[in-house]
């Protein structure tokens, strides 16, 4: 197992730029998830008429622009601005908006206490789903670019020469395995550093590490199932890259998927990609542990992935 590990670290070098282009843009998406949820926790874009020059609010939730006078009120038409905040002196302030009056008692919550709890609105994602759900497409996809030295080895033939040397079939599927599971490394580092330099990211570094093996569980028992189906490799990666798009947009990996039709939703309910988002706003929400069976399906169904490409693989090994 060891000496597969080595050797396919060793046959990454010469696909290194492919790999890194790859890992470059897994880490932009989590980047792009963690600027997307703060600009959605945003609740509103107001104007500050005071006289004091300075403003006398900070929230996460509202930006502010501090103004002398008030814009024109076909700004607040247009939607350029949310609402209009006239400070009256005192911790008082007199509150203009064409929105709702749950918006308008929402500011004025903000303007009183900035960290006042703000609820979730309806199809709202925290960081945490944001950031599996735009990695999770590129982590997946990862998995069959991954996988090239098991490609390789079965459109050569080498997997012949390579069972009748003292390496098990499964010391040899779990070299790859390891391997690929090692390209994780670099999107959770970032999470690392994200955390380390005071960004929200959601969830403990733990859930998100158990979610990343699941993805990868999930991802290369696919890519090592149909590189088994597929003679030619880069068949089995374009279907596999195809397959996972489809899936994991359906799925609701950018954002909440519904149509409304019991067809469809039956079918995406089956995804594993979107029981893995389930799962991810139980983790967000603090109640993971009371719905495992969201992420035991995951691994279930990569297990049983895992398992067909070993049988498949073994029988054609012995059929030659």
């Amino acid at each position: 197992m060891l000496t597969i590990l080595r050797n396919n670290y060793s046959r990454m070098a010469k696909r290194l730029p492919s790999v890194l282009i790859m890992v470059i843009i897994t880490l932009l998406s989590m980047a792009l998830a963690v600027y997307m949820t703060t600009q959605q926790q945003m609740k509103g874009h107001i104007v500050l008429v005071t006289q004091s020059g300075a403003a006398s609010t900070k929230s996460a939730h509202l930006d502010v622009t501090v103004l002398k006078k008030a814009p024109p009120d076909s700004a607040l038409v247009r939607g350029q601005y949310d609402a209009y905040v006239f400070d009256e002196g005192g911790g008082k302030y007199r509150i203009q908006t064409l929105r709702n009056a749950q918006f308008k008692a929402l500011v004025q919550a903000l303007l009183a206490n900035p960290h006042t709890p703000v609820p979730k609105q309806s199809g709202e994602r925290g960081t945490g789903e944001n950031i599996i759900g735009f990695s999770m497409l590129f982590l997946l996809m990862g998995t069959f670019a991954n996988l090239f030295t098991f490609g390789e080895d079965r459109e050569q033939g080498q997997l012949s020469r390579i069972a009748v040397t003292p390496t098990s079939l499964g010391s040899y599927l779990a070299g790859h395995f390891l391997y690929a599971l090692s390209m994780f490394l670099p999107p959770f580092v970032l999470l690392v550093l994200l955390r380390a330099v005071g960004f929200a990211i959601g969830f403990l570094l733990a859930g998100y590490a158990l979610l990343f093996v699941a993805l990868a569980v999930l991802g290369i028992s696919l890519a090592l199932l149909l590189n088994t189906l597929f003679d030619k490799a880069d068949n089995a990666n374009m279907f596999g890259s195809s397959i996972v798009v489809f899936t994991t947009v359906l799925a609701g990996g950018f954002y909440a998927n519904s149509q409304k039709n019991a067809v469809l939703d039956n079918i995406i309910r089956v995804l594993p990609q979107k029981e893995l988002m389930a799962f991810a706003a139980h983790l967000e929400n603090g109640t993971a542990w009371t719905h495992p069976g969201s992420l035991l399906y995951v691994f279930v169904f990569g297990a049983v992935l895992f398992v067909l490409a070993f049988f498949l693989l073994r029988r054609k090994v012995q059929n030659g």
